[in-house]
């Protein structure tokens, strides 16, 4: 394996642009000329400089966090051992100025059996990797990647320890590059988190990739991690790569700001007010844990300006507790609407303002953004949503489930490239009373939450069939619709439905079901129960029906789609149903205690 240009001036440095001219590119050139070929070769590499007219590599440690190189690496092994296991997958992403401009991933062949556990854990079989090139071809690539590179992984002396076995299997010593460590970065920036899993710091930050144990896709979550942890760094002060590399072994640590505010906050669910100096309220937010969540704005936050305008102003900190984490994501929803704080951007009743479009007075009407609800004849809009490129989702999706109109059903010149997959009406030979009843019939049902289940599931299935394809960005995005359909149906069927509705899930409590009650959209009562506690659902239900009516402030829908939104976070089977009187409750409660003890049976 030839050399590459760093290889080759790294070995033989400091080196004239002549002889990488001459002996590197094999290329005869006059000295300016050399000079000018070389610069182009670099484009500005940050792993190279020029020092007195030769060419040097530089110390990756020491230079500035936002010119360093990175890569951005995680593996897959047989187990957990580098003793016993071996590496079945690499992924890298490689970071310059914060984008990412080269990715590496390959199956490696281990040479011995993946443990079972971690076939179910990652999804990766003995017969995946059998074709696969070994470490040993795979290794002299991975390290011509990450050349002159700083390495970065969540928990990344996991994975140098089987690359390190890796290399020693063939004569080679551990790999030179600086490191740094995105989950002992987070635990010195971001205290008071329960929990620093790569997955936990994917959801603290609001990174977009999530973790699925496959390489190329947790380098990708880590990566956004350490993007944010690299702002955080910049806040605190720290310059190089080499400071942070130190940071946890000299022992210096990030001094909070205002941390004394958090001290008296208790470690219990509730909902937090940030005030500035006059008293007025800045900001209310709702947290499971108030302490551990109000901590982390004084040190260092999410990166985010906005929360760095926030701590610079705030004065004072003051908190509602609440019994559980849902009363506090209503109580949060209710006092942004009667504060209306001016760092609150969500919840403060701003409009959804995109819809879709059917156009009915054309022959086969398709779905289309539309930035208003108009009211032309023969025209129908569903919505509305809060986001364009949701409803952009929304509307890919529904082609895959449904044959909407691609072509003019012109088909003289053949069928389309969607009828041949089935996906064109009118190349199926579609007529147009066919289109408007199963189509557009279907796909108004599904999003209005009228109706609609076999569509649904059609989008599950889609969803799984590009999850065993490898396609994680698309499965998730189709993930993130299905969890919003299914949100909109459930809110609607709430807030239009008349009287008390009650909605039943299973409790994140084992063995133990919950049951919210909702008027016209608010929560009026909500409580847990065993299955089987009639008495308990009987006095509950009654106790709903004979009272006054729901709270007085904000708008119902808006609690609705908390409640929703909320459950929907479990994944768990869930049931509505208007209340009337108790054997609705537990009858209700029944079907889903059965639905949820055959979910576990099948898991």
């Amino acid at each position: 394996m030839s050399p590459s240009l760093y290889g080759f001036v790294k070995s033989r440095e400091p080196v004239t642009p002549e002889e990488v001219a001459r002996e590197f590119l094999t290329s005869t050139q006059k000295s300016g000329d050399a000079r000018a070929l070389v610069d182009e070769l670099l484009i500005e590499d940050p792993r190279f400089l020029w020092d007195e007219g030769a060419l040097r590599t530089v110390d990756a440690a020491s230079l500035p966090l936002a010119d360093a190189p990175y890569v951005v690496f995680d593996i897959e092994t047989t187990g957990s051992s580098s003793e016993k296991g071996a590496i079945t997958e690499i992924g890298a992403l490689k970071l310059v100025g914060g984008q990412v401009v080269d990715e590496f991933a390959t199956l490696v062949n281990p040479g011995r059996s993946i443990e079972p556990f971690v076939v179910r854990l990652t999804g990766i079989t003995d017969r995946m990797v059998a074709d696969a090139p070994s470490a040993s071809e795979v290794m002299p690539l991975f390290e011509e990647f990450v050349e002159g590179c700083v390495l970065v992984g969540h928990n990344v002396q996991f994975d140098c320890s089987f690359v390190a076995a890796a290399r020693a299997a063939n004569g080679l010593p551990p790999l030179p590059n600086p490191v740094l460590d995105t989950l002992k970065l987070a635990r010195t920036l971001v205290p008071g988190l329960k929990r620093y899993r790569l997955a936990s710091l994917v959801s603290h930050f609001g990174a977009r990739t999530a973790p699925n144990h496959r390489a190329l896709a947790d380098a990708a979550a880590t990566a956004e991690v350490f993007l944010k942890l690299s702002t955080l760094l910049s806040s605190a002060g720290v310059k190089s790569v080499g400071e942070a590399a130190s940071l946890k072994k000299s022992g210096a640590k990030i001094k909070p700001q205002k941390g004394h505010l958090a001290e008296h906050l208790p470690r219990t669910p509730g909902v937090y007010y940030f005030l500035d100096k006059e008293g007025t309220v800045l900001y209310v937010g709702k947290a499971k844990d108030l302490k551990a969540r109000v901590r982390t704005y004084f040190n260092g936050g999410d990166g985010r300006r906005k929360i760095e305008r926030l701590v610079r102003e705030a004065a004072e900190v003051r908190y509602e507790e609440t019994k559980d984490e849902l009363y506090a994501l209503i109580f949060e929803a209710r006092e942004i609407r009667r504060l209306l704080p001016r760092y609150n951007s969500a919840g403060r009743g701003e409009k959804a303002s995109w819809f879709i479009r059917l156009n009915l007075n054309e022959p086969y009407p398709i779905p289309e953004r539309s930035p208003e609800n108009g009211s032309r004849d023969g025209t129908t809009y569903l919505g509305p949503y809060r986001s364009a490129s949701v409803l952009d989702t929304c509307v890919e999706a529904l082609g895959r489930i449904f044959p909407l109109r691609r072509c003019s059903g012109d088909r003289e010149g053949g069928v389309c490239f969607y009828g041949q997959m089935g996906r064109c009406a009118p190349c199926l030979g579609m007529s147009e009373e066919e289109y408007r009843a199963e189509v557009i019939g279907g796909l108004t049902s599904l999003l209005r939450g009228e109706g609609g289940e076999e569509h649904l599931r059609a989008l599950v299935e889609e969803r799984e069939r590009l999850a065993g394809e490898l396609e994680f960005e698309a499965a998730a995005r189709l993930r993130d619709l299905i969890c919003g359909i299914e949100r909109i149906r459930l809110t609607r069927a709430v807030v239009s439905a008349e009287g008390i509705q009650a909605v039943v899930a299973p409790s994140t409590e084992p063995g133990m079901i919950e049951v919210f009650a909702l008027s016209e959209g608010r929560l009026v009562a909500h409580a847990g129960f065993e299955p089987g506690d009639a008495v308990g659902l009987t006095l509950f239900a009654e106790e709903v029906l004979s009272s006054a009516g729901p709270p007085l402030g904000g708008k119902g829908a808006d609690e609705a789609r908390v409640v929703a939104a909320y459950l929907r976070r479990r994944q768990t089977p869930l049931e509505a149903v208007r209340l009337r009187g108790a054997g609705d409750l537990v009858e209700t409660v029944g079907k889903v205690a059965g639905k949820a003890a055959g979910a576990t049976a099948g898991a």
